[in-house]
């Protein structure tokens, strides 16, 4: 039996991890439990599924070190960088990590990528990563030109720019083909989704930003592809449901999981990305030029501006300002600090300051 640790149950990938749970009852259990502040579904939960553990971030972060004490797999869908100490732990005892969740990647990719070299073992559920795994699978890596993280443009990718300036977050939410939580729903609206899974896809897979492309797909069904130097491409294609990584992070393939596609009723359309319409796209790009920190820098001013278009405070076409004035007002800092969990911290704190402040000037402006 796997016993498996869920860090972030309450969330929408955790929530999703407990049915793959219950759909593999004959191999997977539930070891323990961690939310961040929803005490009542947790407790729900924990009567459902009796695990060893249940703890509240809200009440302090040891809980998430406690939780994948004794476990086999590590389940990561919280939100910030609060698990990374957890997922470091894990890599150096033993424990598999089963990935959801982008900050630890690009905010602490080199100690991360560093500790899987040492023996760790990371499996990525973000379905674009899971996709590049699958189709790396008894394959050489060196041999890979390209590889292709698809984007499904979100809500507004028809939208002119006029009228990108006046969207909503109640539009933004509504995602045509993902269920999600609203931070990583906004960011794919914004696209800022790709930035991160650039900087994810560099330390997952060893590959320079140079060799990783992004292509809009908007039906979603291909999650991503990997062009190899012969010419050939590979392509993993499913659904639209994050129960299938996370079901091949936990366990590899198993039981099906999520219906057949119907190849008789399949279209599939692929363009480029639109970087003027959607500047946060190239970020991940960007970002992997600049001091290691930088991405920590990046990651903390899109929080704020997140934040602050929910509350109808910043306007959809000023996240890219307000992260780009960020990461460049603390580019000395970063350059300054080694990259340590420690340093991560304190520029993430950096960042949403520095940003929270960007976001009244341009607002003033």
């Amino acid at each position: 039996m796997i016993k498996v640790a869920i860090l972030g149950s309450t969330g929408s990938v955790g929530r999703q991890a407990l049915q793959v749970v219950e759909a593999n009852a004959d191999a997977l259990a539930v070891h323990s439990l961690v939310a961040y502040s929803n005490e009542k579904l947790l407790d729900s939960q924990r009567r459902r599924f009796s695990p060893r553990f249940c703890g509240l971030i809200s009440q302090g972060e040891q809980c998430l070190l406690e939780a994948v004490r004794g476990a086999d797999v590590a389940l990561v869908a919280t939100r910030g960088i609060t698990a990374l100490p957890a997922v470091l732990f894990c890599l150096d005892n033993g424990i598999k990590v089963a990935l959801a969740n982008k900050e630890t990647l690009v905010c602490g990719g080199a100690l991360v990528a560093d500790k899987v070299r040492q023996g760790g073992v990371l499996a990525a559920v973000d379905s674009e990563h899971c996709a590049v795994s699958q189709c790396l699978l008894g394959r050489d890596s060196a041999n890979v030109r390209r590889i292709l993280l698809t984007a499904s443009g979100g809500p507004f990718w028809e939208y002119d720019s006029e009228r990108l300036s006046e969207v909503t977050a109640e539009q933004a939410l509504a995602h045509p083909n993902w269920n999600m939580g609203q931070k990583i729903t906004i960011d794919s609206a914004t696209m800022m989704n790709k930035a991160l899974e650039v900087v994810e896809a560099h330390w997952l897979f060893g590959v320079p930003s140079e060799k990783i492309s992004v292509v809009v797909h908007r039906q979603s069904v291909v999650h991503s592809m990997v062009e190899w130097d012969s010419g050939g491409v590979m392509a993993q294609l499913a659904r639209p449901d994050m129960k299938l990584p996370i079901q091949i992070a936990l366990l590899g393939e198993g039981k099906s999981i999520v219906p057949p596609l119907d190849f008789s009723r399949l279209t599939l359309t692929f363009e480029q990305c639109d970087f003027k319409k959607f500047p946060c796209a190239r970020l991940g790009h960007e970002i992997l030029s600049l001091p290691s920190l930088s991405a920590t820098a990046m990651n903390g001013a899109n929080d704020v501006c997140v934040e602050r278009f929910l509350r109808g405070r910043l306007r959809f076409t000023q996240f890219y300002p307000v992260i780009t004035q960020t990461v460049q007002r603390l580019q000395k800092r970063c350059s300054e600090l080694p990259l340590t969990v420690d340093n991560i911290k304190k520029i993430d704190a950096e960042a949403q300051k520095t940003a929270a402040l960007m976001a009244d000037e341009v607002i003033c402006c």
